[in-house]
């Protein structure tokens, strides 16, 4: 089996859909999420997030975080290990606040790829 440390980040979208998906597990290999790092760069507004991955390759997400805060000029670490199988995916969306403005949000994943 071999090893490999890989990087994956995107701005945080606001539609839940494939392009909220962070990070796809290779089709014959596994996959550990060792950090998720969600960052707000708003200025003024909080941002809520949701994590989610699946557990059959894409078609039923697992909540593994829902509607965490994230506040202005701040960023959330997620630390513990998310393991994915094989095509699973891990998708990331941001929520809009209240009054239908957005906060600024990124996510950082470190990544530990086993083929």
């Amino acid at each position: 089996m071999a090893s490999t440390f890989k990087n994956a980040g995107m701005a945080i979208p606001y539609v839940d859909d494939s392009n909220a998906d962070l990070y796809t597990a290779g089709g014959s290999g596994q996959a550990v999420i060792h950090a998720l790092y969600l960052t707000n760069k708003s200025n003024a507004n909080n941002g809520f997030v949701d994590v989610k991955v699946t557990t059959d390759g894409g078609s039923t997400f697992y909540h593994v975080a829902k509607k965490i805060q994230i506040p202005a000029n701040n960023t959330l670490t997620l630390d513990k290990p998310i393991n994915l199988e094989s095509s699973d995916k891990l998708r990331v969306i941001a929520h809009p606040l209240p009054d239908s403005s957005t906060a600024d949000l990124e996510v950082y994943a470190s990544i530990l790829e086993i083929s």
